[in-house]
């Protein structure tokens, strides 16, 4: 059945092929008999439709399911034994009429996983970050939790402070804009695009009012304001002071269910260490990623470099729906998103491909038992029903994507083990 095959590339290639005309006639049989069984035609029982009637009425639909199986069926079989790892979807070329009783010809484009010699990868020197946690950065921490846990008190005996919390309304005029009246709050002091606002207000009282006069520039937020000055009437509707709690043994046990101050500032330090670490090792594999790139020189499958940038636009349109944008109506560029993402979703398939040559070499495997591990590990993570995320991604291809990256995490495992550190 394979009459040609050419290396177009070191990941591109074709090849021609001929589906035999008893193949297609087998294939054909076996169609028809299934579209009478299944036809409803005017005049027949369900199931006893002819097979001459059904090769009349349904030509085309036959012929479409005809080739929808036995093209792949033949590209595989047709490519036994050339040890290529196809990846993406052929791009079909050319195709011969179907004509009852020969054979078709047929020419396909495809991409491959490119075959190369993977170059050194132990000993490699890297970075090794020193890792200190201060009392600082413990103060820090709770400062955060003292934030979170605090009261806030409203003051009506003085005016407006540095810190306080400003409860306001404020109408906006000017020309041709229309008087808009909204509310809303701000902690003077903080920075902000309207400082005026704050100087406005600054020592006085609940139930007082200011204007002001601001005169906005063209990169405006508000686009109705840009190039405009407008004039803003401003009411301190009420003055709201922050009370964070002591930092006392009874704080620690409401706030993280520790026993003591003491206790609180040990788990506070290991969490900020474990994060640090984190970090580092990051840090550390980035090096290593970096370090492995530029010492090999592989042409990359476009159809992995387009799959891995697909990743990159959900993830960047999941951020913006997580931000309450609107991406229907926001005004994005994707063609200019997805090419600003290709470079980088290129480093990430030549890194995978190098890895998955390193454990090749180093006979890392991933048995089921470790993928189900990890299944169990991210459902239970998610709340979801491991039988059913097994189920999903046992369907979808995700199990064996999911044993080659464990594979790929292995070797840069190996690779950060053996490398050289440097301290700094």
């Amino acid at each position: 059945m394979l009459l040609n095959y050419e290396d177009v590339s070191t990941v591109k290639k074709t090849v021609e092929v001929e589906i035999p005309a008893d193949l297609i006639a087998a294939e054909t049989k076996r169609v028809v008999a299934s579209f009478s069984r299944q036809a409803k035609v005017p005049g027949f029982r369900p199931g006893k439709v002819p097979g001459g009637v059904v090769r009349s009425r349904f030509a085309k639909e036959i012929q479409e399911e005809v080739r929808e199986h036995l093209l792949p069926q033949t590209f595989y079989e047709a490519l036994a034994g050339k040890e290529l790892e196809i990846v993406g979807e052929p791009h079909l070329q050319h195709i011969d009429p179907f004509i009852e009783g020969a054979p078709v010809k047929y020419k396909a484009e495809f991409e491959v996983k490119p075959r190369f010699e993977v170059g050194e990868y132990r000993g490699l020197a890297i970075d090794d970050p020193k890792i200190e946690v201060a009392e600082e950065d413990v103060d820090k921490m709770i400062d955060r939790l003292r934030e979170q846990a605090s009261a806030y008190r409203p003051e009506t005996e003085r005016g407006l402070d540095e810190g306080d919390f400003a409860m306001i309304e404020m109408t906006t005029s000017g020309e041709d804009i229309e008087a808009e009246t909204r509310g809303g709050h701000f902690r003077v002091g903080e920075e902000t695009p309207m400082p005026e606002l704050h100087d406005a207000l600054r020592g006085k009282k609940a139930g007082e009012s200011a204007s002001f006069e601001k005169t906005y520039g063209e990169d405006a937020q508000n686009e109705r304001f840009r190039g405009k000055n407008i004039h803003h009437d401003v009411t301190l509707k009420e003055i709201r002071v922050q009370e964070k709690p002591e930092v006392t043994d009874e704080f620690a046990q409401s706030t993280g269910g520790w026993e003591s101050v003491a206790q609180m500032r040990e788990a506070i330090a290991a969490d900020i260490r474990k994060h640090r670490e984190l970090e580092a090792r990051h840090l550390k594999q980035n090096q290593i990623g970096e370090l492995l790139l530029a010492a090999h020189e592989l042409e990359v499958p476009e159809s992995l470099v387009e799959e891995e940038v697909g990743k990159s636009l959900q993830n960047y349109a999941r951020f913006l729906l997580s931000q309450g944008v609107e991406i229907d109506k926001a005004q994005i560029d994707w063609p200019k998103m997805h090419d600003e993402f290709v470079p980088d979703a290129e480093k990430r398939v030549k890194r995978s491909l190098i890895l998955e040559q390193i454990a090749r070499k180093e006979n890392i495997t991933v048995s089921d038992v470790e993928v189900d591990a990890e299944i169990r590990r991210a459902a239970k993570e998610a709340d979801r029903d491991f039988a059913e995320v097994k189920h999903r991604l046992k369907n979808d291809g995700g199990y064996e994507h999911l044993r080659e990256s464990l594979t790929r995490d292995r070797a840069l495992d190996l690779v950060l083990r053996e490398a050289t550190l440097r301290s700094v």
